[in-house]
């Protein structure tokens, strides 16, 4: 069996409603009583098997409840029960009070004779998840009807780039096995370090002239090298362009098949 969800107002506040004729009675969440304060009566308590199938316990009942459905006014009786999926359910103890009516669940509609009129309830379709605003968190906060809060952050997987293709094919499996293990420390760096506790720096005393360095030359072989490393800092921001009369000398370490400058005060 179907159900039709619809909004109703109960003193001025909206409340989603849900009209299951599989429902044995009708049901209210015992907090949108206390906070809509309506007068409560106790009732002898019983248990009501829900759809999950876990055991209620009735809290209470309210004699009058007054509705406010799409420009008609409707009184139910209803018990206090701490149901979840909706504020309210119209059970199939109310549509019993409703005489001959017709539910269509394709078109979400409930039609039924009252007061010497046909009255046609339409029910909402399924809305699509929208961002909570900030009186609804607080509305939600203010009736209890939030127990946690958590929030969600879709972040896109990093793929690092696979070094053991470079590997040669006539490696250790035990040394593959470590660079592959530990490879985000063989990765090329790219920007500035991360933030540290701690951060480096030189104390100059007052009154300290910049130490004059006489220029010097280096070999035409290192041009290129010296000349692509500096290129690739600057789009990497690790090192600007600065016009400060201090400056100290590039070197060159010679490796077998690559290089590493060494640079300062650029």
């Amino acid at each position: 069996m179907g159900v039709i969800r619809f909004t109703t107002i109960i003193d001025n506040i909206e409340v989603q409603v849900i009209v299951d004729g599989g429902s044995s009675n009708t049901y209210l969440q015992p907090r949108i009583a206390q906070f809509l304060k309506v007068p409560i009566e106790p009732t002898p308590k019983f248990q009501v098997l829900a759809g999950n199938g876990q055991c209620l316990t009735v809290e209470g009942m309210v004699r009058q409840l007054p509705l406010q459905v799409q420009g008609y006014e409707l009184v139910v009786p209803a018990y206090l029960l701490p149901v979840a999926g909706a504020n309210l359910i119209l059970g199939s103890s109310w549509l019993a009070t409703l005489g001959p009516h017709i539910v269509y669940y394709a078109n979400l509609t409930l039609k039924f004779y009252q007061q010497g009129k046909f009255i046609t309830l339409k029910g909402d379709k399924h809305p699509i998840p929208q961002q909570s605003q900030l009186h609804q968190l607080r509305r939600m906060q203010h009736t209890n009807a939030i127990a946690e809060c958590f929030t969600i952050q879709l972040m896109e997987s990093e793929i690092p780039q696979d070094i053991l293709v470079e590997l040669p094919s006539d490696i250790e499996p035990e040394l593959a096995i470590l660079l592959h293990k530990y490879r985000k420390v063989f990765q090329s760096p790219s920007g500035l370090p991360p933030p540290r506790g701690h951060h480096h720096e030189i104390m100059l005393q007052e009154g300290t002239k910049p130490v004059k360095v006489k220029p010097y030359r280096y070999p035409h072989s290192q041009k290129e090298a010296i000349e692509i490393m500096v290129q690739d800092m600057l789009q990497q921001e690790i090192i600007k362009p600065n016009s400060s009369p201090f400056s100290s000398p590039i070197i060159l370490v010679k490796k077998e098949g690559w290089q590493l400058a060494i640079l300062h005060g650029l």
